[in-house]
């Protein structure tokens, strides 16, 4: 690596840092400026749990306790978009101070002048997915919070109703929470049916807690009462029941309950999910592929939105920053919209790529327009 090429994606990377600090500073202050009465609520509630009068210190806990999250989350998202920026503000300063011209008169190709700030771009883009991948999974149940949730000192419960599993059977349950990696419902109801739908045993447990190693939910004061058959009258008999085995596990319960959930995991976590009739794989795999096709798609807006800013003659900055917008950002958000759409002539994994399949060529070809 050169000396221009170390300067180079070191500018690159100071524009990178100003942009996203920019970016995540005014989602902050916004945020707080609209909710400002539910953090302060959020730190009363705090401080008079630990019982200090110290308000204003927990409002600012509950203010970064829940920003911060989100932080991680905005990074994995618009990483691609500030490469971008970064890039122009780069050639902009460089051309500015003529920099630019005098590479290009020492006989220095654009294409050469681009691949530092493509390299770091990668790097960049590449953090995001080890972002996505290992620092965004453990706080999803934060990322997914709103702002009124803040409040809550307790851990979040959510209702279950009538979830179906492989064996047919029905799930409700008056709470579904996860609390140090333990998954609880409580007042449990299962519903056993038979093929034509009728319910012909019930199993009642004040709790039931998840045990992975046997895949089930072991449950406490469990028992279960089973129907007379073939219409014969009476009560039916029960007997205890201690274990339910089903693949209607605490992830695919939070997938039914939160639509985005999915999208959270790592991919670790997804391919676990193989063979789990009870989530969409077709969803799983387009959700996989979509990480990896996303970083290719980052790249290729790019690289389009490299080619305005490189260019021999004097240009308009301002010109050459609206065309970018305009395109990076419409190509990004078609992209982001094709891979995550229901295409039903498509199948999953080819509905992931096909952004990456669509904008290869124009890429291509807005490469070749530069004159170098």
């Amino acid at each position: 690596m050169t000396i221009l090429d170390r300067y180079i994606i070191k500018t690159y990377l100071l524009n990178f840092v100003i942009l996203l600090a920019v970016l995540m500073a005014l989602f902050i202050v916004g945020g707080v400026l609209i909710d400002l009465d539910e953090y302060i609520a959020a730190g009363e509630m705090l401080a008079k749990r630990d019982a200090s009068d110290s308000i204003w210190y927990y409002t600012l806990y509950a203010i970064f306790d829940f920003n911060g999250p989100v932080q991680l989350m905005l990074y994995a998202f618009f990483s691609g978009l500030v490469c971008v920026g970064a890039a122009g503000f780069t050639l902009t300063g460089l051309a500015r101070t003529r920099e630019l011209t005098a590479m290009l008169s020492s006989g220095i190709s654009m294409y050469r002048i681009a691949m530092p700030m493509l390299l770091a771009g990668f790097g960049l883009n590449l953090l995001a997915s080890i972002d996505q991948e290992f620092f965004l999974p453990p706080l999803a149940h934060k990322v997914s919070r709103n702002v009124s949730e803040i409040k809550s000192t307790s851990v979040k419960n959510q209702p279950v109703y009538f979830m179906s599993d492989e064996a047919g059977r029905l799930f409700s349950a008056g709470h579904f929470q996860q609390v140090d990696g333990t998954a609880l419902l409580t007042d449990l109801t299962l519903l056993q049916r038979n093929a034509q739908g009728q319910a012909v045993q019930r199993i009642v447990a004040s709790q039931a807690i998840w045990n992975e190693d046997r895949s089930g939910w072991e449950l406490t004061d469990g028992f279960a009462l089973v129907r007379p058959l073939n219409g014969k009258a009476g009560v039916g008999t029960t007997h205890d029941v201690s274990f339910v085995p089903t693949t209607l596990t605490p992830t695919v319960i939070r997938a039914r309950l939160e639509s985005n959930y999915l999208n959270m995991l790592s991919v670790r976590k997804l391919q676990r999910l193989a063979g789990n009739e009870q989530i969409d794989q077709g969803k799983v795999r387009q959700i996989m592929h979509g990480r990896m096709s996303q970083l290719v798609l980052n790249m290729l807006v790019l690289a389009m939105g490299l080619t305005f800013f490189l260019s021999r003659e004097p240009t308009s900055a301002l010109s050459a920053a609206v065309k970018a917008t305009g395109l990076c950002i419409g190509a990004w958000s078609m992209g982001l919209t094709m891979q995550s759409a229901e295409i039903s002539w498509l199948n999953p994994v080819a509905t992931a790529w096909l952004p990456v399949v669509i904008y290869i060529p124009i890429t291509a070809i807005t490469l070749q327009t530069l004159k170098t």
